[in-house]
């Protein structure tokens, strides 16, 4: 059995496009947890297959008082450094990261 610590991003996407129009605060929060785990991984710190995001990110999303507290900036620019790194070894053939950022720097 193979275990899987992501979550498909397209089931995420299915999830907050179909948020009830009255809903408690909790609810809310759960909605609000799944779009940002789709930003991070959709957009800011991409894998190889930019389909997945990795669970390890939802721990960050319980307080958000602390989650804003968190230097996000630092953690996407290091993730993408980190990135660059495995993408320079003998075989690799695709990039993960925040490509964007990686675009931004060229111009």
């Amino acid at each position: 059995m193979k275990e899987s610590f992501s979550l498909k991003l397209t089931w995420l996407w299915e999830q907050v496009r179909h948020m009830p129009g009255t809903i408690d605060l909790e609810t809310l929060r759960q909605y609000t947890r799944c779009y940002i785990m789709l930003l991070i991984g959709g957009y800011l710190m991409m894998d190889k297959s930019n389909n997945l995001v990795h669970l390890q990110w939802l721990p960050l999303l319980v307080d958000f008082r602390m989650c804003r507290g968190l230097s996000w900036g630092s953690a996407v620019l290091a993730w993408t450094y980190h990135s660059l790194c495995s993408a320079a070894h003998r075989g690799t053939t695709d990039i993960a990261g925040c490509t964007p950022l990686l675009m931004s720097s060229i111009y």
